[in-house]
């Protein structure tokens, strides 16, 4: 698979990997109304970080909050060591953060081509090509459904295309809020599978909040645990596995 991405394959990520992205007394809500309360979570680098908790838990506005789509209460974000809170989404794409949002977050009356295009804004023109080219090797459907309307692709094909578009602009920090929602099994297999390629073939970091248990401990690295607003878990996804303990922490 191509390297143009600029990223490191074989990511070789360990407990002493540097931080990459974290929250430090992280509060954040709409309104006069908090969400999450005092988050502290620490990203390293190269890594998948697993977000978990019911509905209502704070996982979207914690995701919301790291990439500056909502600005915090209280406490800060900081990226690379250096603190990003309130930074605009369009400074953290520029300095290598992506989100993809619930709903895939597609242009839907365009093409697929020119939603890939249209994702690269950001990004060195001359490097346009070369990101397209991994992104349909990635994702061999989209490069068949180049000149369909994204509107009328599956729902697996449109999660495709959302998170063609995020790698677009070569990010080293994906944030993927609830990847699987509204999926078929089969399509969420090969999402998920897409997600752990992009994490091992390009050292990407990934943050990925997720309601399928099933789905996504196979491929996280860490778990964090969300329970009304509050860290409640934080650590190996290895005990999560063991039902009874996991139906502890909720």
């Amino acid at each position: 698979m191509s390297q143009s991405f600029g990223l490191n394959e074989a990511n070789g990520k360990s407990n002493d990997s540097p931080t990459h992205l974290a929250a430090a007394g992280l509060s954040a809500g709409y309104g006069d109304e908090p969400v999450v309360r005092g988050i502290d979570l620490a990203i390293r680098k190269g890594e998948v970080l697993l977000v978990l908790g019911h509905n209502g838990a704070g996982k979207t506005t914690l995701m919301r909050a790291l990439f500056g789509l909502l600005r915090p209460t209280q406490g800060k974000v900081t990226y690379l060591g250096a603190d990003i809170t309130g930074r605009t989404p369009a400074q953290n794409v520029r300095d290598g953060i992506a989100f993809v949002p619930q709903g895939h977050g597609i242009f839907p009356t365009l093409r697929v081509q020119t939603n890939l295009e249209l994702g690269a804004f950001v990004a060195d023109k001359h490097l346009t090509g070369e990101r397209l080219a991994t992104v349909y090797e990635l994702f061999p459907i989209l490069k068949e459904r180049a000149d369909q309307i994204g509107g009328t692709l599956s729902g697996g094909q449109q999660q495709m295309l959302a998170i063609g578009m995020a790698l677009m602009h070569a990010p080293q920090v994906l944030l993927l809020d609830e990847p699987s929602i509204g999926l078929a099994p089969n399509l969420v297999d090969r999402v998920m599978q897409s997600v752990r390629i992009i994490n091992q073939r390009f050292g990407t970091t990934i943050v990925m909040v997720e309601q399928s248990v099933k789905y996504g401990l196979p491929i996280a690295d860490r778990v964090a645990v969300l329970k009304t607003g509050r860290k409640i878990y934080d650590g190996d996804p290895a005990p999560l596995h063991d039902r009874v303990e996991l139906m502890k922490l909720y």
